[in-house]
């Protein structure tokens, strides 16, 4: 500012000099024209002015809009390295994951194998289970695959199948059971009280101990014989004491357990 009147203190003097050497109507029309071109000038002076401040408030504008810019772009480079730093761990970790499936393949082929093995062992068993077993594991056995060795069904149905086939076959392998039942016999059909030595053998009476015998399991099926006489009575008399129908005794019927058909996996 201090320049700025100055030049105007500077600029006055000599137009006043100018005025005062011209003929008095061109002094008069000088006067006009000079006040219009200061004027004109004090306009553009001021438009200068306000240019230059525009500018200013501007060029302070655009220098926080490139801070927040520069600011944007530091935050989407350090977002970029996250990205980058999480898929090279999501690449890892999927790569542990195939390992770990590839892994798991491995193991349940050999898994099948061995489940297939029992499957095969029980079917192959079937037949000398007792009539009264067969009953109890009837809805096990129809889950079993037609081909263990070629199945679709899910490892964990397979396994519990087994798993309760065996635990059954084994709890009727491992006690006494008496069973009411009704055999067929030589001369038609009798009920019988038929006692269970585990899946060995079992003998049988009726009430009175004229039908009675004996029980042996076979590769077709239980292959049953009749006694008559002392062997009969003993036989009565086994049952009787079994159901405690009479007092304990040893008792020597005519049954030799010599045969463990016990489910083993080796077999």
């Amino acid at each position: 500012m201090l320049i700025k009147e100055k030049t105007q203190w500077r600029i006055l003097p000599a137009v006043a000099l100018i005025l005062a050497l011209l003929p008095s109507g061109a002094a008069a029309q000088a006067i006009t024209e000079t006040r219009d071109i200061y004027k004109e000038y004090i306009s553009i002076r001021k438009l200068i002015g306000e240019e230059r401040s525009a500018w200013e408030t501007q060029k302070l504008t655009l220098r926080d809009m490139a801070e927040v810019i520069r600011a944007e772009i530091d935050q989407t480079r350090e977002t970029i390295a996250r990205l980058e730093e999480s898929a090279s761990s999501a690449d890892l970790r999927r790569r542990e994951l195939m390992e770990r499936l590839e892994e798991a393949k491995a193991a349940s082929a050999g898994f099948s194998s061995d489940i297939a093995a029992y499957e095969t062992l029980i079917k192959g068993i079937i037949t000398k289970l007792p009539d009264p077993l067969l009953r109890e594991v009837a809805p096990l056995l129809g889950r079993l695959p037609d081909d263990p060795d070629n199945s679709r069904l899910a490892y964990s149905q397979r396994i519990q199948t087994v798993v309760g086939l065996l635990t059954q076959i084994d709890k009727f392998n491992s006690d006494l059971r008496s069973v009411s039942e009704v055999k067929s016999l030589a001369d038609g059909s009798q009920e019988v009280q038929t006692l269970y030595f585990g899946l060995a053998g079992a003998l049988f009476t009726n009430a009175s101990g004229t039908h009675a015998g004996y029980g042996m399991p076979a590769e077709t099926g239980w292959e049953w014989t009749t006694v008559e006489g002392e062997n009969a009575e003993a036989i009565l008399r086994a049952v009787d004491i079994y159901a405690a129908r009479r007092a304990p005794a040893f008792v020597s019927v005519p049954l030799a357990l010599e045969q463990d058909f016990t489910p083993s996996a080796s077999r």
